[in-house]
């Protein structure tokens, strides 16, 4: 029994349209909670600012990733990770809850659908 290969055109079509559709979600549901809770930056400490500052750079990158998926990806994925870091270094634990995590998800499918993208562009 043999299987034939998934072609690249369908692997990163279907890693962009994951992503995307993934991100749109987080993003949405971002832009409703900081909208709907009457967000204030200026009653934030200096580390909630700075960790606020990441998410914030997570989100743009999910954003720039639909027209420029490695770049978006790369930005997105490089904020969550710090974001974990600064998150794990105050308390000691990884954030809890799975926006955090499905954030990392949505940047990570990003990226390898760029590269995906770039290794069928060398073909």
């Amino acid at each position: 029994m043999s299987s034939a290969p998934l072609p690249l055109s369908v692997l990163e079509s279907g890693l962009r349209w994951t992503a995307r559709l993934l991100a749109a979600g987080l993003v949405g549901l971002v832009l409703l909670i900081y909208v709907g809770e009457g967000f204030n930056p200026l009653n934030l400490t200096a580390m909630e600012a700075l960790q606020h500052a990441l998410f914030l750079a997570t989100c743009v990158g999910l954003v720039v990733a639909w027209r420029w998926p490695l770049a978006g990806g790369a930005m997105a994925t490089g904020g969550m990770l710090l974001f974990f870091a600064v998150e794990f270094a105050l308390t000691g634990r990884p954030p809890r809850g799975p926006v955090f995590h499905l954030m990392l998800l949505a940047g990570l499918l990003f990226l390898l659908s760029g590269l995906v993208r770039r290794r069928r562009a060398l073909r």
